[in-house]
């Protein structure tokens, strides 16, 4: 008899350890696909703002910049045009990157001459640099920092957008900082 309930205890045990190791193996199979997908969409929302970044510096960007855009493209290509008459050689470098998901913070280093005096006559102009008005352009050299925090959807900026950029530095080096 004590034989019996061993060996029953015994399979008892093991069947229970069978489907503990079953829940495990699915819940693993299931972190891992979670990871595989984040590390999957951290790697294309990478890529999203890389290949953005180099469409800006293009000489093309008034066609290709449109493809990033969520909405009304028309708007924001009529005011880049503006800020790039006034900074005709201007180029971005990544500094630095950081991606979470389709999450992105993006450091930036800009240079650009100041060629032609600013003139957006936008009120209600996204791009801020209307604190460019009323200062000639000399075809000064220029470097800025901007960090972007955007999000990606569908293979375009998403809803999510901000970002800062180093005016002072700006109105520094055309010696406006103190006017």
């Amino acid at each position: 008899m004590r034989n019996v309930l061993f060996v029953l205890s015994l399979l008892v045990l093991l069947s229970c350890g069978e489907t503990s190791t079953t829940d495990t193996n699915a819940q693993t199979t299931a972190e891992l696909q979670q990871y595989k997908d984040l590390d999957a969409a951290e790697e294309s929302t990478q890529k999203f703002i890389q290949e953005y970044i180099r469409a800006v510096n293009a000489s093309d960007w008034k066609t290709t910049l449109p493809k990033y855009l969520p909405y009304d493209p028309e708007a924001f290509i009529a005011e880049h045009t503006a800020f790039r008459t006034s900074f005709p050689n201007y180029a971005a470098t990544i500094k630095h990157l950081v991606v979470e998901g389709n999450r992105g913070v993006v450091w930036l280093n800009v240079t650009a001459n100041y060629a032609k005096t600013y003139s957006l006559k936008s009120p209600d102009a996204a791009y801020g640099d209307d604190y460019l008005k009323g200062i000639e352009a000399e075809n000064q050299a220029l470097s800025w920092e901007e960090a972007w925090y955007f999000d990606v959807v569908d293979g375009k900026f998403g809803n999510e957008w901000d970002f800062l950029k180093d005016n002072h530095a700006v109105l520094k080096a055309l010696n406006a900082a103190q006017k």
